[in-house]
């Protein structure tokens, strides 16, 4: 899987995002907001119909949960490793890995980074992300399976679906875009 990331500094850009990515052909599956908190979130959410990953949230739920754990520790594996008790993997299971890994959840850098590490980014991706979200930017991630390498010609357009992506992050005022793993 292929990832794109740009963040941007006002909601409304990232609600106009997504709609350009759903018209590009993009389904919501393939689509990810982060924000650091539901103050953060609640607008995107509303007018988007997308849910927004709330990181400081996540840390708080994850502090509760460590305290009332007891006889379920046994799931932090399958958490850790992006599935769940139900099976889910993927996106779905993000935020459940993140709530369950070790490490604190702050706004520290290396507690967000942890955090969104615990969700399956990189580090450089993780980095990224902990950085736009202490700035209060929200960031939107589109993950494909497209490999950029087919498309790709000497000195020609990028014409992958992570091309399309950048470009309507770059029409809709990005403030940094970074390509993902």
């Amino acid at each position: 899987m292929a990832k794109e990331f740009a963040s941007f500094q006002s909601e409304q850009q990232v609600i106009d995002t997504v709609a350009a990515l759903l018209n590009a052909g993009f389904e919501k599956g393939d689509l990810k907001v982060l924000s650091k908190d539901a103050s953060h979130s609640r607008r995107i959410e509303m007018e988007s119909d997308m849910h927004v990953d709330e990181i400081m949230e996540l840390a708080e739920t994850r502090e509760h949960t460590d305290h009332n754990l007891g006889d379920a520790a046994w799931a932090y594996p399958a958490l850790i490793a992006g599935g769940s008790l139900s099976g889910t993997t993927g996106w779905n299971a993000a935020p459940f890995a993140a709530v369950f890994a070790g490490g604190g959840f702050t706004d520290d850098d290396a507690g967000m980074t942890n955090a969104l590490q615990a969700m399956g980014l990189d580090s450089n991706e993780a980095d990224f992300c902990s950085e736009a979200l202490r700035n209060g930017h929200a960031i939107v991630v589109v993950e494909t399976d497209d490999s950029k390498a087919l498309l790709d010609k000497d000195g020609g357009p990028d014409l992958s679906r992570l091309g399309v992506a950048e470009a309507v992050f770059r029409q809709n005022s990005a403030h940094r875009i970074i390509s993902g793993s």
